[in-house]
């Protein structure tokens, strides 16, 4: 799957309106450096629902990576990036 940095980024905030609670503003406001749990307000329970998500939406897997590693939303296009080449 070819995607750039762009698309990754634009999937992840789809998956990340699914995964929070409605507790962040606009979905716009987002960006890499937005933090997961600080600016988004999100659970150890949305993160996995994220991970899950993401896996399915990408096609990859988080091995041997604990959901602490990802602070900001950069964090996790990051790795799908790395994932997805």
């Amino acid at each position: 799957m070819s995607v750039n940095k762009t698309e990754i980024t634009e999937k992840l905030k789809e998956i990340l309106l699914s995964a929070g609670d409605g507790s962040f503003e606009s979905i716009d406001s987002v960006n890499e450096q937005t933090r997961l749990q600080t600016d988004l307000g999100l659970t150890s329970v949305n993160m996995l629902y994220l991970i899950i998500a993401t896996e399915e939406e990408f096609g990859i897997r988080f091995d041997n990576v604990g959901m602490n590693e990802f602070k900001t939303v950069g964090d996790v296009v990051e790795y799908i990036g790395e994932r997805l080449q």
